[in-house]
């Protein structure tokens, strides 16, 4: 089987359809179908709870959809599992370590794992994170704990890897520092990255693709690129009357100054301008517009589009 997967040829590296799971009656996920490009750093962005850790949970196999369809690297998870498991790295915020090993005993008990396992690299590696051998896991810092585990993920060679809030805990130096070192990776190697965060600049840093997920449902999946150049922020004077944009289609927020207002629009574009024209808009000013204010108006207009059906 193994040596039959080697001969796959895909494109997207994860894929799921419809994917849902539910815990008794609450449902956790809920219909997400999306793809991971091969090559691509993917980040799931969503509030803690939106969902994030059971899609990557359903996706490791460590737990069964209630429905939907999971390939991973062209097969289903049921196909060839240990095939699968050889060639994904997967890296929880748990970051679960032998609190009794030293380092160099963290690494050698990782080799023998793993027949693709690189000497050389996890040596550079150990050097580029400075990562001190002869410590014991429980003497490391948060932000060393966090190296060590992307250094044990990292140099068993995977095409996939995965990472569940690996950040989680790390002061922002530190956080920036590890994003770093797995973009670094990434753009010398051409690996796939799946990972979720609550932390949008980190997600806005390093990410081709974006999913943004709130109560299990995927609100927006895109590319960020793309994402950023269909929403914008709109400025324009009042000159004393406010005109009434709120439900203009695609205004997802609405900001309300003395002399101006500010829009959060998605699917910018001819029809949305000739609508606010309608209402009274002149002059509108296209600003730039961030990752942050995209996700949180998103989720937001979400919330309102709930709270009132």
């Amino acid at each position: 089987m193994s040596q039959d997967f080697d001969n796959i040829i895909y494109t997207d590296a994860i894929e799921t359809r419809n994917l849902g799971r539910k815990f008794g009656k609450f449902e956790a996920v809920k219909d997400v179908s999306l793809r991971v490009p091969r090559g691509t750093v993917f980040g799931l962005l969503g509030v803690n709870g939106a969902g994030k850790s059971t899609i990557i949970k359903m996706v490791m196999g460590h737990l069964r959809p209630t429905s939907g369809e999971i390939k991973v690297l062209g097969r289903t998870l049921g196909e060839d599992p240990l095939g699968i498991r050889r060639r994904v790295a997967y890296v929880s915020e748990n970051r679960y370590l032998y609190e009794w090993m030293t380092v160099e005993e963290s690494v050698r008990f990782t080799r023998a794992f793993h027949e693709t396992w690189d000497d050389k690299k996890a040596t550079d590696l150990l050097k580029r994170f400075s990562l001190p051998p002869e410590k014991k896991v429980r003497q490391l810092s948060r932000g060393n704990r966090a190296r060590l585990c992307l250094l044990l993920a990292l140099s068993f060679n995977p095409e996939l890897i995965i990472l569940d809030e690996p950040t989680s805990g790390l002061d922002p130096i530190v956080r920036r520092d590890f994003i770093e070192n797995i973009v670094a990776e990434i753009a010398e190697e051409g690996k796939t990255v799946l990972f979720s965060s609550h932390i949008v600049d980190e997600v806005e840093r390093v990410a081709d693709y974006v999913g943004i997920i709130n109560d299990g449902e995927l609100l927006l999946v895109s590319t960020l690129d793309d994402i950023k150049a269909c929403y914008k922020r709109v400025r324009y004077a009042t000159n004393g009357t406010r005109p009434e944009v709120a439900n203009v289609p695609g205004v997802l927020a609405v900001e309300n100054g003395r002399h101006e207002q500010v829009l959060t629009v998605s699917a910018w574009g001819d029809e949305t301008l000739q609508r606010l024209g309608e209402r009274g808009v002149r002059n509108p000013e296209v600003l730039p517009i961030s990752l942050e204010d995209i996700f949180v108006n998103t989720v937001r207009a979400e919330r309102e589009r709930r709270a009132n059906s």
